[in-house]
C-alpha cells in the first residue's frame, strides 16, 4: 500500500508541474533588424547586421523593420506614452565626425557654392560630388564554365555601370557642402604616411570653396589696403 501512494503522490505532482507550465504566459519579444556602415580611416566600407562598427571607425545605422510577434500577458499592462517612432530606410549617421557648422551673417553677401550633386553606385553607396555624369563603374559578373559551374581560377568579367547622381537643391547646398567636408576631416583625421598629403589636398580644397561662399562659417577676410 505504501508504495502504490507514493507512486500516486508523484503522478499527481507531474500532473500539477505540467499544469503551471501551461498556464505561464509565454512571452515574446520583438527585435528591429539593424545593420551597420563601417567605414574605416581609409575609406573601406563595410556591413554589419546586428554588430556595431569598431571604435574610431565612422559608424551609420539601417533599420529595416522588426519581425512581428503577438505576446499573451500575463496581466493587462498599464497605458505607457509609447517611444517614438524609428527611422527606417536611409542610413543615419550615428557617430564620426558631427562638426555643427552653419553660415556666418557675414558672409551672406559672398556667392553661392558650387553645385553639388548626390551620387548612388551599383552598390547602392550614396556620396557627393561635383560631377554631374561620373565615370562609370565596374560592377563583376559571376563567370561560369561550359558545365555551369563557378571554380576558383577562372577568368574575371564585369559590366560597367553609371552612377546615378542628382542635383543637390539650393537650400541644402551648405549642408551638403559641410558634411563632404565632415568626411575629408575623417579621412584626413587616420590618415597614414602614404596617403596623408593626397587626403590633406582634398580637405583644402573643399575648405576653400566652402569658405570662398556663402557658406562661409567665419567672417570674410578683407584684404589690406596698399
Amino acid at each position: 500500500m505504501r508504495a502504490s501512494t507514493m507512486t500516486a503522490v508523484a503522478a499527481e505532482m507531474r500532473f500539477v508541474s505540467a499544469l503551471l507550465l501551461l498556464c505561464a504566459p509565454l512571452v515574446l519579444s520583438a527585435q528591429d533588424t539593424v545593420f551597420y556602415k563601417c567605414t574605416d580611416a581609409k575609406g573601406n566600407v563595410s556591413m554589419q547586421n546586428g554588430t556595431p562598427c569598431a571604435a574610431g571607425m565612422k559608424q551609420e545605422i539601417r533599420r529595416i523593420g522588426e519581425v512581428k510577434v503577438v505576446p499573451v500577458p500575463a496581466k493587462k499592462p498599464t497605458a505607457e506614452e509609447p517611444p517614438p517612432p524609428p527611422q527606417y530606410g536611409e542610413f543615419v549617421l550615428v557617430s564620426g565626425p558631427a562638426a555643427q557648422r552653419r553660415p556666418a551673417t557675414e558672409a551672406a553677401g559672398l556667392p553661392p557654392p558650387p553645385p553639388l550633386f548626390q551620387c548612388r553606385t551599383w552598390e547602392g553607396e550614396t556620396y557627393f560630388g561635383e560631377d554631374a555624369a561620373p565615370p562609370p563603374r565596374c560592377a563583376p559578373l559571376q563567370v561560369t564554365g561550359i558545365d555551369g559551374r563557378v571554380s576558383p581560377g577562372m577568368a574575371s568579367a564585369c559590366e560597367m555601370r553609371p552612377d546615378s547622381c542628382a542635383a543637390v537643391p539650393e537650400a541644402q547646398l551648405c549642408a551638403s557642402w559641410y558634411r563632404r567636408l565632415d568626411e575629408a576631416e575623417f579621412k584626413l583625421r587616420y590618415a597614414d604616411d602614404g596617403s596623408r598629403r593626397e587626403r590633406q589636398a582634398a580637405f583644402d580644397a573643399v575648405d576653400a570653396k566652402i569658405k570662398a561662399s556663402r557658406c562661409a562659417t567665419t567672417a570674410p577676410t578683407v584684404p589690406a589696403v596698399p
